[in-house]
């Protein structure tokens, strides 16, 4: 384990757990994800009601959900409708598959949840046959719209959501300067794939100036944030 590795599991709050946790391993890295998971089961099992129905939402094992989220359910329940709690919000409609849930979560601000309609509403959009050009531009600038302010609130997920918007066009003009400084602020946050688009960028010239050095450098950036032992040693020796 690196020393940023070993102080990343010294400085992980509750909160940063359960977040890393509602993300997949591609936003962190397997070995972060793997730490953070740990960290969510110890305190669940210690009768944290959070953390309870974090894992009852995200397990494959049937009988602990049920277990977990029967317990905890009255919890977030009161969290969401009494306290207007957005992240309560986002879990009930995991939970359930509200996407009501979701949009109240979304207003609310909650990162998952925006990065989430967002995706949602641009796949149903593209998934859509005959859609009219002005139907299609309208759902998709709304979507662009739950990724801008994900990634306002310096979420690493809604900054790789922004940039794929800018790099291909959906609900904004291309900008392959913009589509560059967004995966450039992921990858600055830690993000594999901001890592990986930051190499692209550079192997293709989108937003920068074409280098191959640059390329292979983040591109070994990505996999060592992802665990690869070959490419932290390289990383190590080019300091």
């Amino acid at each position: 384990m690196t020393l940023a590795a070993i102080c990343l599991v010294l400085a992980m709050s509750s909160a940063d757990a359960v977040a890393v946790l509602l993300n997949s391993s591609s936003a962190t890295g397997a070995r972060t994800f793997a730490t953070a998971k740990r960290q969510v089961e110890r305190e669940a099992a210690a009768g944290k009601p959070l953390q309870q129905f974090v894992i009852g939402v995200t397990t494959e094992d049937k009988a602990l959900a049920k277990r977990y989220l029967d317990a905890s359910r009255d919890r977030i329940c009161v969290l969401a409708e009494k306290r207007n709690n957005p992240l309560a919000w986002y879990l009930l409609s995991m939970e359930k598959n509200d996407l009501r849930l979701l949009q109240r979560a979304a207003d609310g601000g909650n990162v998952q949840a925006l990065n989430a309609l967002g995706a949602i509403t641009t796949q149903e959009a593209l998934n859509l046959k005959g859609i009219d050009t002005n139907r299609l531009d309208k759902v998709l600038a709304r979507s662009y719209g739950y990724f801008r302010k994900a990634a306002a609130l310096r979420d690493p997920n809604g900054f790789i959501n922004l940039g794929t918007c800018y790099l291909r066009g959906l609900g904004c003009k291309p900008d392959m300067a913009m589509a560059f400084s967004c995966f450039r602020a992921a990858a600055e946050e830690g993000h594999p794939e901001g890592m990986d688009n930051m190499s692209a960028c550079y192997q293709f010239g989108h937003g920068v100036e074409k280098s191959a050095e640059r390329s292979l450098y983040w591109a070994m950036r990505g996999r060592a944030a992802r665990g690869d032992a070959a490419a932290e040693k390289w990383l190590k020796e080019r300091k």
